[in-house]
């Protein structure tokens, strides 16, 4: 590596650690803000068009800055469709909603669930698993044809709740009535769009896995049973190990997309589906591990492992992690054939 490649290298690593520990201060000074002021503060520390062009007033920047962010996200449990964002300001930069959605004037999200369907330039169906929707402006469906943004503020839009189990950003779902899209995206954007958002949830999910780790830790170093600390007892301290080699799995995998991403590897595309794939078994198992290790009080509301475990199952459900744990062993088997 050259010298110039090397201090790109060495600035990249910079800037992506700068991203973090302010996604970390940021993402804290949100905790008891309304949901209009979240984004406002988010998006006047950058963190909402990290993705988006600058022609949109965002940085134009690659996933591997977007990561820390979103696993600042998790770990802090934000109540705000990040990722969401981060991809829409990215599909639609360069669409005249695009400034909007970057600079939080707009609130965007997306329903990962259900079909719209088209009658000239309108659309009608019910759609679900869409963040904060209830708070949103701005909604992007599935189509036959890829995607289409609606507006949430006009006739034919009925948003109704629905069952879900993240508490901090709830899913809703909503029941389009002809109503007309501000912008649409082809089924290869669509497509693509998906694709981006595996490695997006996977930081999320890591985040939160390593934050639960650290959690455990400390509930184990500090409660006591038959007069000795629960961390002195080799069978907690063998949990423990389990659940750092399962964060370790999830950071692998997240570090080796940044790195194909980088080189402009093909492999990224796989890349990105395998962090995903890692998140949602190792990190999971490592949020759910630390729950055990808080014992019967890990199940209660108040316990923060509880919520960040049902944020993951949520993650892993809006992604289709068994279809796609099902696709990629079909893909593997077939290049293997």
């Amino acid at each position: 590596m050259g010298t110039a490649a090397v201090a790109a290298a060495r600035d990249d690593r910079d800037g992506i650690a700068a991203f973090a520990e302010t996604a970390r201060h940021a993402v804290a000074a949100c905790a008891a803000l309304p949901v209009r002021e979240r984004a406002r503060q988010l998006a006047g520390d950058g963190l909402l068009g990290i993705l988006a062009p600058e022609s949109a007033g965002g940085l134009g920047l690659g996933p591997s800055f977007a990561a820390p962010v979103m696993e600042a996200a998790g770990a802090g449990l934000l109540g705000y469709p990040l990722a969401e964002t981060l991809l829409l300001g990215a599909a639609f930069g360069s669409a005249p909603v695009g400034p909007a959605i970057v600079l939080g004037e707009t609130i965007a999200t997306i329903a990962w669930a259900g079909i719209a369907e088209g009658s000239g330039d309108r659309l009608s169906g019910t759609v679900g698993r869409a963040p904060l929707v209830d708070e949103a402006d701005l909604l992007l469906v599935a189509t036959r044809t890829g995607a289409a943004l609606v507006p949430l503020d006009g006739a034919g839009v009925t948003v109704q709740p629905a069952f879900g189990l993240d508490l901090e950003t709830p899913e809703h779902e909503v029941v389009l009535t002809d109503v007309t899209p501000v912008a649409t995206l082809d089924a290869a954007a669509t497509a693509a769009l998906r694709e981006d958002a595996l490695p997006l949830w996977a930081a999320a999910i890591g985040g939160a896995a390593e934050r639960c780790l650290a959690l455990a830790l400390e509930h184990v170093s500090t409660r006591e049973q038959f007069g000795r600390t629960l961390v002195s007892f080799q069978a907690l301290r063998h949990a423990l190990a389990r659940q750092k080699l399962a964060v370790e799995h999830v950071r692998a995998a997240l570090e080796r997309h940044a790195a194909l991403v980088a080189a402009g590897a093909p492999e990224a595309r796989l890349a990105a589906r395998t962090s995903y794939a890692a998140a949602t078994r190792f990190g999971i198992a490592a949020i759910e591990s630390a729950l055990q290790l808080h014992g019967g009080m890990g199940f209660t509301w108040e316990v923060e492992v509880h919520r960040h475990l049902r944020r993951a199952r949520t993650v892993e459900a809006q992604g289709d992690a068994p279809g796609l744990h099902r696709r990629l062993a079909e893909d593997l088997l077939t290049a293997n054939a």
